[in-house]
């Protein structure tokens, strides 16, 4: 009897080790399933090639890290075995098939197992971002780097190409070959939500992060800098470098040097903005750079902060004292931010630097490149040239020799439609075209800027990923693809065809300045001043014919129809929107044109004009509105005060056109409709008390009955204010004293750079004719006097419109 149980189990065990590896027997694997694996894939590796595939239960894969591996290491294993649990639920330390990573010795072997072509990866651009993934046999599969980041992307390599072969518990392994490495040094943001996207980031092969951080200055003297520890220690886990911001030096008097070194504020009226409230330092005072050094010590103390940037003046603004005008405000900054780095590596030897120009420097970037030592980087910003979505160059001769020269060169694009306002852009050519010149020109480093959110821009960013790593790999139409499967869309190749198609339209439009800055009363006044349009410059910069117009508005009707098809809610939004915009350009071209240069025109004329006029209103409601949805879509609010400037000024833009012909007799009947400003509120209303009461006349806006809806809107001031009721009242118009109120909403909201609730809805039953309609609000501010003088100021304005008609109306023409 236990002879035959013996047998039995024997056999068992014998069917049980078949069973295994039958299941891990390969299987090759096709181009077109390379192709479909490889859609997975973002960045693209440089080189890739399948060998075969084995599928088997997920339980029965092991992973594991070299002995003696490093924290990023560990952190690698740790997502790809988060990837089967999460996939599978199980835990991946199985034996029949291994998956092992880490970083390799100079001999190429990796835990004494020699990996083909590891011991090349010296030689490669990057070489400690560089990676190889290899097959052993049938059962392995090797992952090495030189340094732990490049274990880390070669970790996130075969993540991306496991996250769609699990399947009831078992997982498909690719046996593939990869060599891959980066073309940029350092690939990035700033700004927006950058300091939240550090995973995002790491999982796309992107490592930097330039982060604001707390400067001040304690009571003995001594500068005192604060940084996010936590923060540091995730993106260190994720191969990534966050590097934390010394201010624009003229924002310095914020950290309170200037209370304790009144000296080192800059002097005379060239020195201070005014409507900005800044003030250039003076740097011929040496304790400004024992102040910089103080900060930079404090900053170089955190783990894994291995640089510091230093950004220049921004604005044009210089010391007035002999010594600075005689070597110049920004010579004489970049060489007190050697000095002081060169102290603080008295203390933090290994401690890097770079510099940031900025548009206040750009006419003396020369003399600023001249104070920079070997070993210091430079980064190119200029709020006007670098913040830019046109089809010029960004890189100019001067900064093109610099790093041509071998020296160190980074940039700060905006990778959106434009830095002042927020709208929806999936652009592949103008992404790839920012990219490959970065890697052709020969920088080292992209710091792209994406206002207020990645998410509202997920395209451009993963676009910036995959070029900015691999420039010479996808196509665009390539990349739309990949992006689409990882998102999910049913069909990537069709949303492929729709950003192929739409991204240039986008191009044309955003390049042009549209809606910023052509909206922000550019367009309107050209109508008002009766200037003629000129094609091909200005807000129709990229539209030289009216034909070019007409042809992107039926690309826009194509892409229309294949966003429909998509499901997308924010692609079919964001084809509205740029369709609109270009509508509205080609409406404000034919009007601009009907008026130039006359003050009469024929009942014909006038007609044509009403026409005109009617479409373009028609057509800015339409974008306003998709504008809208498409922030709704990706996240209501997300979008922030710069969004609802965007909305506002698309409306304006037509209203104030609607205005300006107004002498001609042509009429804007959705002008209701249309944000208009109605009052303000401004800091000298609260200095007697800090809550008030406040009414505008509204007389002249409520042309008739319906629902309207009232906005408070932050400008200026360090302070927002607070809003607790709004009402809608009427008095006769020979007795404004006798007011009565005929509609109320009360509810708190907050108003600021972030207001929350802001919106308040009154309904008017009845227009009479005789009295005076107003608006009065319950609100608090805030008392700019009895606060620091850099932190006052509590102004913005008010707004309404009447609420759009409900769906499958139109607003009467």
């Amino acid at each position: 009897m236990y002879r035959d149980l013996g047998l039995l189990t024997l056999g068992l065990l014998l069917v049980s080790l078949l069973a295994a590896r039958a299941s891990a027997a390969p299987e090759p694997v096709s181009a077109e399933e390379s192709a479909a694996w490889q859609r997975w894939l973002i960045p693209l590796p440089k080189q890739i090639s399948f060998q075969g595939k084995v599928t088997l239960p997920a339980a029965q894969v092991g992973v594991r890290v070299r002995s003696g591996a490093g924290e990023v290491e560990q952190n690698a294993a740790g997502e790809l075995r988060d990837l089967f649990t999460e996939k599978a639920g199980a835990e991946p330390a199985g034996s029949v098939f291994e998956i092992l990573l880490g970083v390799c010795g100079e001999d190429g072997k990796l835990d004494g197992t020699p990996v083909d072509g590891a011991s090349d990866l010296a030689k490669l651009p990057n070489p400690a971002q560089a990676y190889v993934i290899r097959p052993v046999g049938e059962n392995r599969l090797l992952l090495a780097g030189r340094g732990e980041a490049g274990v880390y992307y070669a970790a996130q390599t075969l993540r991306q190409l496991l996250e769609s072969r699990f399947a009831d518990g078992r997982v498909t392994i690719p046996l593939v070959t990869v060599t891959d490495w980066p073309d940029l040094a350092e690939r990035g943001q700033w700004g927006g939500s950058a300091n939240d996207d550090i995973e995002w980031m790491a999982a796309h092969k992107m490592n930097l992060v330039e982060s604001h951080v707390t400067l001040k200055m304690s009571e003995d003297g001594r500068g005192v800098a604060e940084a996010d520890t936590d923060r540091i220690r995730l993106a260190r886990l994720h191969a990534l470098k966050l590097v934390p911001i010394i201010t624009h030096l003229d924002h310095l008097g914020r950290t309170g040097l200037y209370d304790i070194y009144p000296e080192c504020r800059g002097k005379g009226e060239k020195a201070r903005h005014a409507e900005y409230d800044v003030v250039a330092p003076c740097f011929s005072e040496p304790k400004l750079w024992d102040v910089l050094a103080d900060w930079m010590v404090d900053l170089a103390g955190h783990e894994g902060v291995t640089d510091i940037c230093a950004w220049l003046t921004e604005l044009a603004l210089h010391c007035e004292c002999e010594n600075c005008q005689r070597e110049g405000q920004y010579t004489l900054e970049a060489r007190a931010i050697v000095k002081a780095w060169r102290q603080a590596r008295e203390k933090h030897p290994a401690l890097g630097l770079r510099i940031l120009l900025t548009q206040g420097s750009y006419s003396t970037n020369d003399k600023v490149l001249a104070e920079v030592p070997d070993g210091v980087g430079v980064t190119y910003y200029d709020g006007g040239r670098t913040y830019d979505s046109s089809r010029d160059p960004m890189i100019y001769p001067l900064l093109e020799e610099y790093a041509a020269s071998g020296h160190w060169l980074g940039c700060y694009p905006q990778l959106t439609a434009s830095w002042r306002i927020v709208c929806p852009w999936s652009g592949p050519q103008f992404v790839r075209y920012r990219m490959t010149e970065f890697v052709d020109k020969g920088l080292q480093c992209l710091v792209g800027y994406l206002t207020p959110n990645r998410l509202l821009y997920d395209f451009n960013f993963t676009a910036a990923a995959e070029w900015s790593w691999n420039s010479g790999g996808r196509n665009e139409r390539e990349l739309a693809a990949a992006w689409a499967t990882r998102r999910g869309l049913k069909d990537p190749d069709a949303a492929a065809e729709w950003a192929v198609m739409l991204g240039p339209v986008g191009w044309d439009v955003y390049g042009s300045r549209v809606p910023y800055s052509a909206f922000f009363g550019g367009a309107a006044q050209m109508v008002a001043k009766r200037a003629a349009p000129k094609l091909g410059e200005g807000m129709f910069r990229y539209f030289p014919t009216v034909e070019h117009v007409d042809e992107d508005l039926g690309a826009c009707a194509r892409a229309l129809a294949i966003a429909q098809d998509l499901d997308a809610p924010d692609l079919l939004a964001e084809t509205r929107v740029i369709q609109g915009y270009v509508g509205m350009i080609k409406y404000i071209h034919a009007i601009a044109a009907r008026v130039a240069g006359k003050q009469d025109l024929s009942d014909e004329e006038r007609a044509a004009l009403q026409e005109d006029m009617s479409r373009l209103a028609m057509v800015g409601l339409a974008t306003a509105q998709a504008l809208r949805d498409w922030e709704a879509s990706i996240g209501q609010g997300i979008g922030g005060a710069r969004f609802t400037d965007t909305v506002d000024v698309t409306e304006k833009t037509v209203a104030d056109i609607g205005d300006a012909l107004a002498p001609y007799g042509v009429t804007n009947a959705i002008r209701p409709y249309l944000r208009s400003t109605v009052g303000e509120w401004v800091s000298d209303d609260f200095e007697q008390q800090e809550r008030v009461t406040k009414s505008w006349d509204v007389t002249d806006r409520l042309s008739e009955p319906g629902e309207y809806t009232i906005g408070f809107k932050y400008t200026t001031g360090w302070n927002g204010l607070h809003v607790y009721r709004v009402a809608l009242a009427l008095a006769p118009a020979d007795a404004p004293e006798q007011i009565t109120e005929v509609s109320v909403d009360e509810h708190e909201a907050s108003v600021g750079y972030r207001s929350e609730g802001n919106l308040y809805s009154v309904k008017l039953e009845d227009r009479k004719d005789g009295v005076t309609y107003f608006i009065i609000a319950d609100i608090q501010g805030v008392r700019s006097s009895d606060k620091p003088e850099n932190r006052r100021g509590c102004n913005g304005e008010v707004w309404m419109r009447k609420l759009a008609p409900a769906a499958g109306e139109e607003p009467p023409l």
